[in-house]
């Protein structure tokens, strides 16, 4: 008798030849490599954190007013935000006070209870104006009492020197003041002279009053490339152990595929 086709056999899904033991085995085997990867991948990003940059000055180095900036002219980048130390005496009656201020920034506070802030004019060693911020107080009284108690003498003031609000705000005829205004405030002044563009924020509260905290301005972060770098390509070579094991499945299923559909035929006894 001659042979005949035998009825061809059912052919592998990728499911099914992913659960056999041998093919379970090289996932665990895939997985644990790409745990690796990742774990170097992510010692990489740490590294980076850990190296990165900070652009900009040190702000918080304090270095003597006149050598971060000059009388009549504007305050820079890289001058706003500075720590600075500045001698001189301050000039009585030339006082003011600013409404609707926060004691911790400009725009955070304790509880969010806004209060006054005493500024006055600093006659610095070289002959300039300084507008300086001296406290906080909770109640404009607290605030007029500070005001009529200026420290008197030369003395040696630190703060964080920044750049003048604009005085869009204000109304000094109706007697609201809520910004620091250098310009401004040399309206009011008489025979200002020279002055400096920005302020100083004492870093302590002078005549009796809360010391306002100024914190360092925002800068930018620069990651190291390099390490960013080495972490992108632990992360390919993560995702390559695992596109592998998919790899040799599918090459075992085209290749049982293949089998598959080739008749087998059985031999018929004579």
């Amino acid at each position: 008798m001659s042979a005949t086709p035998s009825t061809e056999r059912a052919p592998s899904s990728f499911s099914s030849i992913a659960r056999r033991p041998r093919w379970i085995g090289a996932l665990i085997l895939a997985l644990a490599v790409a745990a690796g990867f990742a774990a170097l991948g992510q010692w990489q990003i740490g590294r980076a954190v850990e190296n990165a940059v900070t652009s900009g000055p040190d702000t918080e180095r304090a270095i003597p007013l006149d050598r971060l900036d000059r009388p009549q002219t504007g305050v820079s980048n890289a001058e706003a935000g500075r720590v600075a130390t500045v001698t001189g005496r301050f000039i009585a009656g030339d006082a003011a006070l600013v409404s609707d201020r926060y004691r911790i920034g400009v725009r955070d506070g304790l509880g969010g209870a806004t209060g006054w802030w005493t500024v006055g004019r600093l006659r610095t060693s070289d002959g300039a104006s300084l507008v300086v911020a001296l406290g906080w107080a909770p109640t404009r009284a607290d605030a007029a009492a500070a005001a009529r108690e200026l420290p008197t003498g030369e003395m040696r003031l630190r703060g964080r020197y920044t750049v003048s609000e604009t005085p869009d705000t204000d109304d000094p005829e109706q007697g609201k003041r809520t910004v620091v205004s250098v310009a401004a405030l040399l309206n009011q002044w008489p025979d200002p002279g020279a002055y400096y563009g920005g302020y100083l924020i004492s870093d302590r509260g002078l005549a009796g009053l809360e010391r306002i905290v100024a914190p360092p301005p925002s800068q930018e972060t620069q990651l190291g490339l390099l390490n960013l770098f080495y972490a992108l390509e632990w992360a390919i070579f993560a995702g390559f152990a695992l596109y592998l094991w998919y790899r040799l499945v599918k090459d075992e299923l085209e290749k049982e595929a293949e089998t598959t559909s080739e008749p087998v035929l059985a031999s018929a006894g004579s």
